[in-house]
């Protein structure tokens, strides 16, 4: 009996891979992504921060220099939230982009395998096919010896 030989498995091992890489590689774009989204709360927490201490500022000898730091410091806040902003839109055209790499690497590797599950039947039932070929020559032999030690004795 012959051994089992797929012909792809070389293209298979190469196609999982792939595929794990491109697994990696979605991980760590979502980490990025995960990382900017929680400097954009951060930002956003900040603010919420800083409005609310001015809108409490309460009567004193430096509550204009503070208002207008305060004030000034604001729009610096905001606009770099709209860098974070910017930034979390480009992390998620990356997340999507490895992604759908990703899908496209388990596509191809789940055809491969289905085509080794294919060859695998195929082999199997080509086995079973020689091994019952065998036995009915065998079967055949003996019935013959039976019948001819019949014929003579």
């Amino acid at each position: 009996m012959r051994p089992f030989y797929f012909r792809l498995q070389t293209k298979l091992k190469v196609s999982n891979i792939y595929e794990d890489m491109a697994r990696e590689q979605l991980r760590i774009q979502l980490s990025t992504r995960d990382n900017i989204a929680d400097q954009l709360n951060c930002l956003n927490q900040q603010v919420a921060e800083l409005e609310q201490s001015i809108r409490l500022m309460k009567s004193g000898d430096d509550i204009f220099t503070r208002m207008v730091m305060s004030r000034e410091y604001l729009p610096v806040l905001k606009d770099r939230k709209t860098s974070v902003i910017r930034e979390l839109d480009q992390a998620e055209k990356r997340v999507d982009r490895a992604r759908d790499n990703l899908l496209a690497r388990a596509r191809e590797t789940n055809t491969l395998e289905k085509l080794k599950e294919r060859d695998w039947s195929n082999y199997i039932y080509e086995n079973m096919k020689e091994e019952q070929k065998l036995i009915d020559e065998a079967a055949m032999a003996a019935f013959y010896r039976n019948r001819s030690q019949i014929a003579v004795g």
